[in-house]
């Protein structure tokens, strides 16, 4: 079960309402295949990973490879989980493994001018854009927000941060599933 209190989400103080984990992670799961299919993707072919810790898919937006991760991790009070949507992209690769003051100093302000619902951030060399929030309440244009939105953070920015203080644009293609259109030689799209 996934406790959270309902008025403590709206500021005002209500009952503990306990919401069935499976079903939470089922309703949004079927948001986000409902969203990828609404970008043209086939949510099957997207699936990149499927086990007990979440739900992933990739898919390409511009130059962005977006990964979309529904999962759970503990929350409080003790004892209990919570669901997340997570979406995030890398940016661009860092260059070296110094002088990166000005870089970051960009990056905090670029979060702080109002990214709206996205952020920079870093995983080991890497500049990445991510989005996240907890699952309750959550509906298909929230959904859908997070992904277009994200997408065109990472894509307006690959390049330029890149550009500007060296490094890489990270435009990784999201692998293509074996016998799709894409991963066959010859076939047409």
């Amino acid at each position: 079960m996934l406790a959270f209190d309902r008025g403590a989400l709206r500021g005002t103080r209500g009952s503990m309402v306990e919401v069935d984990l499976d079903v939470e992670l089922a309703r949004v799961r079927a948001l986000v295949e409902g969203v990828v299919a609404s970008l043209g993707v086939d949510p099957k072919v997207a699936l990149a990973k499927e086990d007990a810790q979440g739900t992933s898919w990739t898919l390409q937006r511009g130059s962005a490879p977006i990964l979309i991760t529904l999962a759970t991790r503990p929350a409080a009070p003790a004892g209990h989980l919570r669901a997340y949507l997570r979406v995030i992209s890398p940016v661009f690769t860092l260059p070296g493994a110094d002088g990166h003051e000005a870089l970051f100093r960009h990056l905090l302000e670029l979060n702080a001018a109002g990214l709206a619902n996205a952020a920079f951030g870093l995983i080991d060399q890497r500049i990445v854009a991510v989005s996240e929030r907890p699952t309750e309440d959550l509906q298909t244009a929230e959904v859908d927000q997070m992904i277009r939105h994200l997408a065109a953070v990472a894509d307006t920015y690959d390049n330029r941060l890149a550009a500007q203080f060296g490094g890489s644009a990270v435009a990784v293609a999201a692998p293509a599933p074996p016998g799709s259109p894409a991963a066959t030689p010859g076939a047409s799209t």
